[in-house]
């Protein structure tokens, strides 16, 4: 609904703008082409004209000059020749009187004001001058000058012409061919211009109703690409973006169902060992349990229960800190074979109640720079997955540098994983294996968080996999001179 007082603009499709500028420019291309043209024909018809004039001339004053006591016999019997052709002549001399003139000249070309036009061009009069008369006389006529000079009489000026008639009467029939022509011309390109706007609008119109579905949230939608324009650039563009979108879609509802489940586990992570550690509080509280030894066996499960929430609540605050760019980095060499002693010695209980065999191959001269204590959580993270998906077999350290960095190797003997696991095991709350996982108390944070803290010292992880024979994680982290400054925050 129009507002009042606002004035009123036509909406003009798109469509209807490129058909008018083909048309707009078809016509000026055929206005310019057909100017072109009837000036050409013009100027060729005015040539042929002022050729056979001019040469007319030359006769005429040649016969003149070699005849100059009596020229008017040889001029009479060569006007006859010109008669038949419509050329006239006419003579003057200096003062502007007739010296010679066609017999059978026009009445209308005898008369003064004809005649004084001829006169207006004798001290201006070059050999060989064209121009047309289109004044005091029926047709126009195209008129060529030639000095002649004379021993006896002095300076003669020859004017000779012939009129337009022919010329005329021939463009106008080439006038009324080149209408023709023009018609079918731009029927042909009213018809070519209708064809190529309809293309293009279509192509158009296609665009925005593939931007609404997107709008409106599928993004599954896609263009066709068989243009080779700019237009089906933009198609590609088009498709590309849809195709983020619709990746970052998917992406989106598996990070909401794996927040959705990581809740749910953490519901039951914190439930389950609060509700366990409280039952045993009142059953100690109420005397219910009154022998020593089982008193020893209560309060142990009471300190795994509270090392399980302690654990889980530290990955948590990890995580958040590494999303707010809070963690800071004390960076310094270290040697990697203590590191790996460390670690080895912490997860011993974790590898002997599986009978797993934790081998360590890294010469005591090996070093790595970085945070002590997260490289120590990287590692213990690492080999806590190979533990989890190894029933049984051999996990294997391996440590090895030079110059410039440093390389670090875990490889296990587990159940390995499928190429579409091994690209989701950076994921936030994802588990290759929730049953397992919920056993053994995972979160799904682990290796996020190993990933986040090696590329915060500069470093790459990669992960290599065969299902039923393995993995492998390698590390590669640069020395210090390699490196950014030490204790720097990590970005979230």
């Amino acid at each position: 609904m129009a507002v009042k007082g606002q004035r009123f603009r036509y909406r003009f499709t798109f469509f209807q703008r490129q058909f008018v500028s083909h048309l707009i420019v078809c016509l000026l291309i055929l206005g310019l082409l057909s100017a072109g043209f009837a000036y050409y024909l013009k100027q060729q018809a005015l040539s042929m004209v002022t050729v056979e004039l001019t040469g007319a001339a030359k006769v005429i004053a040649r016969q003149m000059v070699r005849e100059e006591e009596e020229p008017t016999g040889p001029i009479q019997s060569y006007r006859n020749l010109l008669s038949e052709r419509k050329i006239s002549f006419i003579v003057l001399d200096k003062s502007g009187e007739i010296v010679f003139r066609d017999p059978k000249m026009p009445t209308s070309m005898r008369s003064k004001p004809f005649l004084d036009g001829f006169r207006s061009h004798i001290f201006t009069m070059k050999d060989n001058q064209s121009f047309i008369v289109e004044r005091n006389t029926e047709l126009p006529l195209v008129v060529v000058t030639k000095p002649i000079h004379l021993k006896t009489r002095g300076d003669l000026y020859l004017f000779i012409f012939s009129p337009l008639e022919g010329f005329q009467e021939t463009q106008k029939s080439l006038d009324r061919a080149l209408i023709w022509i023009i018609a079918v011309v731009f029927a042909v390109a009213v018809w070519v211009g209708w064809l190529v706007s309809r293309n293009l609008s279509r192509t158009i119109q296609s665009l925005r109703q593939a931007t609404r579905q997107i709008a409106a949230g599928y993004y599954e939608e896609r263009l066709q690409t068989n243009r080779t324009d700019e237009l089906g650039d933009l198609s590609l563009d088009f498709n590309r973006i849809a195709e983020r979108l619709e990746q970052a879609s998917h992406k989106l509802k598996l990070y909401e169902q794996r927040r959705q489940h990581f809740i749910m586990d953490i519901t039951h992570e914190l439930r389950t060992p609060l509700t366990s550690i409280r039952g045993i509080i009142e059953g100690l509280k109420t005397d219910l349990v009154t022998r020593p030894e089982d008193k020893q066996k209560y309060y142990a499960i009471i300190e795994k229960e509270t090392f399980r929430l302690i654990r889980l609540i530290n990955e948590l605050l990890d995580m958040e800190k590494i999303d707010a760019g809070t963690v800071t980095l004390h960076a310094s060499s270290s040697s990697l074979r203590e590191i790996m002693n460390i670690v080895a010695e912490s997860l011993k209980v974790l590898t002997e109640s599986k009978k797993l065999r934790l081998i360590i191959e890294c010469g005591d001269e090996v070093t790595v720079y970085g945070d002590y204590d997260r490289l120590i959580q990287i590692m213990i993270n690492l080999i806590k997955n190979s533990i989890q998906f190894t029933d049984c077999g051999t996990i294997r350290l391996k440590g090895s540098d030079n110059e410039s960095s440093t390389f670090i190797e875990i490889v296990d003997t587990g159940r390995g994983m499928t190429a579409e696991e091994l690209s989701l095991i950076w994921d936030r709350f994802y588990k290759a294996d929730p049953s397992r996982a919920k056993n053994s108390s995972e979160t799904g944070l682990g290796l996020s968080i190993v990933k986040r803290l090696v590329e915060s010292h500069s470093g790459t992880i990669e992960a290599e996999s065969t299902a039923g024979l393995g993995s492998s994680f390698r590390i590669v982290l640069p020395k210090g001179a390699a490196q950014e400054p030490p204790s720097q925050p990590i970005q979230g």
